[in-house]
Parts: structure tokens; C-alpha cells; sequence
């Protein structure tokens, strides 16, 4: 086993996809739990990340930058 988890660090170390990563990060979360929601995407956020992602919402929200349905409604 330990065996492995060498192999998978050496890996891990020589990943430079930032993609890759972020895939490996949302199955870490995945595995310990600690997912509460998951983006448009699919990929799993935990907590940290959703209240962060809330706090970028409301600060778009605030300064103006964001789309209602009617502007979409607009566009078709």
C-alpha cells in the first residue's frame, strides 16, 4: 500500500493541468464528505468554497453586474 500512495504522490507532484487538479480536489472532497453543493458544472464545492462563491454573487449583485430574466427574455 505504501507503495502506492508513493506512486500517487510522485503523480500528484507532476500534474501541471490546473484542471486536473481541480478534478482531483473535487474527488478529495467528495471522498471526505465535505461537499454541500455542486456547481453548473458538476463539480462538488464544499463550504469554504460555496460561502465564497455566495460572497462573489452578493458583491456582483451590489455593483450592478449581474443578468435578470428579462434581459434574457430580451435577447431572444
Amino acid at each position: 500500500m505504501l507503495q502506492k500512495k508513493i506512486e500517487l504522490l510522485d503523480w500528484l507532484l507532476h500534474i501541471n493541468d490546473e484542471n486536473k487538479l481541480k478534478k482531483i480536489i473535487a474527488l478529495k472532497s467528495v471522498l471526505d464528505k465535505d461537499v454541500v453543493a455542486h456547481t453548473i458544472s458538476g463539480y462538488p464545492v464544499d463550504k469554504e468554497e460555496y460561502i465564497n462563491m455566495i460572497k462573489d454573487a452578493d458583491k456582483r449583485i451590489s455593483s450592478g453586474k449581474f443578468t435578470t430574466i428579462e434581459d434574457l427574455e430580451k435577447r431572444n
